[in-house]
């Protein structure tokens, strides 16, 4: 009977604590912004239930009364985002569509079966927590069951696992969201995509959009994108890539690629990437070279961004000859004196050169402007974009009778009329404190002087030394003062 009477306590205790794991449904319009859209006259076109930053610890218990969550038709956006909440638990049930947000949420774990009854759930929005690989299992996003060892696949469209803890992936972790459009993985410690991770990110076949920026990558499985024939946006800038992967080019769908931000040193394209509309190569703090024959790999690229690459002084715009279609070139920002090939000269004809450039980005480099850029900027019709104002930084740095000249200016003058002159020529002629001779002569003025105050500091040390010795130095006795009525003189001169 005892016995029976602590199991009864026990129980009740239990049944007291478990509505405390969720937030009391009746007062969340007290403490959150509740806005329920008007199909007349919409603000919204979705139903809102705004909690964020309102100090919840708990999962919500249920719906507003309020809410209408019967008709799929409708929309609700649920934000917890802020709060503290820690464990993420089921979301309560509703058959409309549904945006759920829980970023900076500290989350650290989630309850399987989050999402078991809201089946038409659309976008979900995890970013900025410690979430770790370990936390996202297949029972997370598993939808309602069918059987007893079947569920439906969730319907979800935008998944954003940003900025958490994820060192990799469990192999099935998203086999019951194959229909997912978006995903986001950016900011997490990844390392690589290799093993379960590559298998899990190869379920996703109807992926376009895939975010891995930021994501300390070293190596991608050649397998990881095999599937994905509808991917049409990759982000992999920030990452430790030594070259552009060879992952990529089973991608027959991909029209937007960064790669800005990498360690590249060689940027080259070993395979066709057909349908490449975009690409982003800027800030690589190692890039040096653009294998410009290569390019004709990607020929229907219409964007090219590669700006703020300091090592890069030289970039071939016999590039255009490969890229016909290409309609914006930002070179800006970076270390670049030179836009003819490596070896110094213009081989190819004007026509190598024709294209439909529409935007030319070329400022903040410290140009040399000699004959052969002037070619290239004619060929390319530089002189006639409206995109250069005189206050912009697209000037000459040398030769310095041209220094500060906007690059616009070339078109008024012939620089290849000047007369060919090496570095020791006029044109190039270093200022006359900068000559050799006159560096010397300075130096060894410097050294004529400090020697010469050097002995006769010596020499008055040992003059005045050698003159203490016969005591007609000068004496260190202090000097003893008197006034003038202590003095014998005053009393003699008395009246």
């Amino acid at each position: 009977m005892r016995a029976s009477r602590i199991i009864i306590i026990l129980l009740a205790s239990f049944g007291a604590v478990a509505p405390e794991q969720y937030e009391d449904a009746a007062t969340l319009c007290d403490r959150c912004a509740c806005v329920i859209a008007n199909r007349t006259r919409a603000v919204h076109g979705y139903d809102l239930l705004d909690c964020s930053r309102k100090g919840l610890t708990h999962m919500i218990g249920g719906w507003p009364a309020r809410f209408d969550t019967a008709e799929p038709e409708r929309e609700i956006v649920l934000s917890l985002s802020g709060n503290n909440l820690t464990r993420l638990e089921q979301l309560p049930a509703t058959n409309t569509t549904l945006v759920f947000s829980c970023r900076h949420c500290n989350l650290a774990s989630v309850a399987g079966g989050l999402f078991l009854d809201t089946a038409n759930v659309l976008r979900v929005d995890l970013s900025h927590n410690r979430l770790t690989g370990d936390a996202l299992t297949a029972a997370v996003f598993r939808g309602q069951y069918v059987g007893e060892d079947s569920a439906l696949l969730l319907q979800l469209d935008e998944l954003d696992l940003g900025a958490n803890a994820i060192g990799h992936l469990e192999e099935d972790a998203f086999e019951h969201i194959v229909s997912l459009r978006e995903l986001s993985l950016a900011r997490n410690p990844l390392g690589k995509l290799a093993g379960g991770t590559a298998r899990a990110l190869a379920q996703l076949v109807n992926l376009e959009h895939l975010d891995l920026s930021y994501a300390e990558l070293t190596e991608l499985d050649e397998s990881v994108f095999g599937g994905m024939r509808s991917l049409h946006e990759l982000d992999l800038r920030g990452n430790r890539l030594g070259a552009v992967p060879e992952a990529l080019y089973p991608l027959a769908a991909l029209h937007t690629l960064n790669l800005a931000e990498n360690p590249i040193e060689v940027l080259s394209f070993a395979q066709p990437l057909d349908y490449l509309f975009e690409l982003n190569v800027s800030s690589m703090p190692l890039l040096h070279t653009v294998e410009v024959d290569s390019f004709a790999h990607v020929r229907m690229l219409r964007t090219l961004l590669a700006r703020n690459n300091t090592p890069l002084e030289v970039f071939d715009m016999t590039i255009l000859h490969h890229l016909t279609d290409l309609r914006e070139l930002d070179l800006s920002q970076s270390m670049l004196k030179h836009l003819h090939p490596p070896n110094g000269s213009v081989a190819l004809p004007p026509a190598a050169y024709l294209n439909v450039l529409e935007i030319l980005l070329l400022h903040e480099n410290p140009w040399h402007c000699d004959c052969a850029l002037q070619k290239v900027l004619r060929y390319i019709h530089f002189f006639s974009h409206s995109d250069y104002e005189d206050e912009d930084d697209t000037r000459c740095e040398t030769p310095h009778l041209l220094a500060a000249m906007h690059l616009v200016d070339l078109y008024y003058i012939d620089v290849c009329d000047q007369p060919e002159e090496g570095p020791a020529g006029p044109m190039y002629e270093k200022p006359a404190f900068l000559r050799p001779g006159a560096i010397f002569l300075s130096l060894l003025s410097v050294g004529i002087v400090v020697g010469l105050g050097i002995i006769i500091g010596l020499v008055i040390v040992c003059l005045k030394r050698r003159l203490a010795a016969q005591g007609l130095g000068f004496t260190s006795a202090p000097v003893r003062y008197t006034s003038v009525r202590e003095s014998t003189t005053s009393t003699v001169f008395q009246p």
